[in-house]
């Protein structure tokens, strides 16, 4: 389950960009269960910290050639090949377990076999085409149908069908909820493990941000934050994955009962024990309609969940709120307009915001053989006299490298203020938007023109580039493109509501 763009991010802002708490170490990596892995251990010297981050990077490796579909070694790989009944670890047979009670438990709504229905929404997009009804009701047929039978004392799986079993879902949360386990023996006064935004946080109280489904971009404020302290957090989010189809856009949560993409809910948050309850509930949430799914979470013992319905409401159970940092923003009814973080004063068209989508690159290696790391980037804008006015976003993990983004560095090393705006670091690998709302620095709205937007990017042992693209603010939607480069895609700059 993809949280792409963002769905959970902690907003402990990285070291580099604030006071560093005392004893606290951060560590960032790309490409991990298909994603990026941060970490923050309070430790009380770097060498301890550095033994945690190992031990938990182990941890994840081992139950990664168990759970993970995308690995043709693994174990539960070497389970969809098998025909007959085969030996299973007790880690497969506890997630499998996990999917046979949430199946039950939500009626059919969760399910752990969907590899032929997603396989026939991706025909469906390739060929332009909505899938076939008689295809797809004999698709959901298959699904009603258990697609193994267990034997915990035995310690084995038969499959019951040829359905293609898909454990990603629940078998992300369990990998978080095992490495999470390894960090609390290790670390006991405190560590954030956030692992494409599904997050545990341990030890000590940790601040975490809620994302907004309807203003999703990765330097948008938060819906809401919450203070969490030994518990998991994980949202589930129809806006970042899905298919596009005849002009019209498809969520990649499906419903199991139906076959169809799940509809009527933005994004379902949910506060759990584990990772593996809160992920599991938060995609189950996202399947079933908002108050349904409300009525459902209070079923479950020791959660707390708060759901954005597709109008803009927000449902809560009543242990979520005690949870928030700040009092939640207001519900927007329905046939109302949600609150966007466009320009006031009236300078730009209401609503209207200029967004950057990218997509940075994952080079395998870098120069001398040396391991690529994670890029440096900077966004800004600048006037038609080019003068800069608004910093959108820097991210970072090591403030030493900051001036190797050269012309960024150039503006921020002599004018602090500036430097200050720096915002968080992205959370995820891939694809990314970040959004500027028409203010300048000192926030007074800026007035209509053309503007560039400045893309700088250096990677440790990588490449060095910079790219501009202009785009028109006046009174009519407009687009822009930033050239691509070795280290991004081509960007498209757009003008015009918020992108989704």
């Amino acid at each position: 389950m993809l949280k792409a763009f963002l769905l959970l991010c902690a907003l402990v802002l990285p070291p580099n960009l604030r006071a560093a708490e005392p004893g606290e170490f951060s560590f960032h990596h790309e490409g991990v269960l298909g994603t990026s892995l941060d970490l923050k251990i309070v430790a009380a010297d770097a060498q301890q910290a550095a033994a945690v981050e190992a031990a938990v990077l182990a941890e994840i490796e081992r139950m990664r050639k168990i759970l993970s579909t995308y690995d043709p070694a693994s174990e539960i790989s070497r389970l969809n090949a098998a025909t007959g009944t085969v030996p299973a670890s007790q880690e497969l047979i506890e997630v499998l377990a996990g999917y046979d009670w949430w199946n039950a438990k939500s009626g059919g709504a969760y399910n752990g076999h969907l590899g032929d229905l997603i396989g026939v929404w991706r025909a469906a997009e390739k060929a332009g085409t909505l899938p076939d009804a008689t295809v797809l009701q004999r698709t959901v047929a298959t699904l009603r149908v258990p697609a193994w039978k267990l034997d915990a004392a035995a310690k084995t799986v038969t499959r019951t069908t040829a359905q293609p079993l898909n454990v990603d879902s629940l078998g992300k949360g369990y990998i978080i909820s095992k490495a999470a386990a390894v960090a609390a023996a290790k670390a006991p006064q405190g560590f954030l493990l956030n692992i494409g935004g599904d997050i545990f946080a341990g030890g000590r109280v940790w601040k975490i941000g809620v994302a907004d489904p309807k203003s999703s971009a990765d330097n948008s404020p938060p819906l809401t934050e919450v203070n969490l302290r030994n518990l998991a957090i994980s949202t589930s989010a129809a806006y970042e994955r899905g298919y596009t189809i005849g002009g019209r856009r498809y969520s990649h949560i499906f419903d199991p009962r139906t076959g169809m993409p799940a509809a009527g809910t933005a994004s379902a948050t949910v506060v759990a024990s584990s990772n593996a309850v809160a992920n599991a509930l938060a995609t189950t949430l996202c399947v079933l309609k908002p108050d349904e799914g409300l009525a459902f979470a209070k079923t479950i013992p020791g959660v707390a969940c708060l759901i954005v319905a597709a109008d803009g409401r927000q449902l809560r159970t009543a242990n979520f709120a005690p949870l928030e940092d700040r009092p939640p923003a207001a519900a927007v009814l329905p046939g109302t307009t949600p609150a966007t973080p466009a320009a006031t004063g009236g300078a730009w068209p209401k609503g209207f915001q200029v967004t950057l989508s990218l997509t940075l690159k994952t080079p395998t290696a870098g120069g001398g053989g040396k391991r690529v790391k994670r890029p440096y980037v900077a966004v800004w804008i600048e006037d038609a006299e080019g003068k800069r006015v608004r910093t959108v976003a820097v991210w970072g993990n090591a403030r030493k490298y900051l001036p190797d983004l050269r012309e960024w560095w150039k503006i921020a090393s002599a004018d602090p203020a500036w430097a200050s705006t720096i915002t968080r670091a992205t959370r995820s690998a891939g694809s990314h938007r970040v959004a500027w709302d028409g203010m300048d620095d000192k926030g007074a709205p800026l007035p209509p023109g053309t503007y560039t937007v400045v893309l700088e990017v250096n990677r440790e042992h990588g490449t060095y580039c910079i790219e501009r693209g202009t785009i028109a603010c006046a009174k009519a939607a407009a687009q822009g493109k930033i050239a691509a480069s070795a280290e991004f895609s081509e960007g498209l700059i757009t003008f015009g509501p918020p992108v989704q």
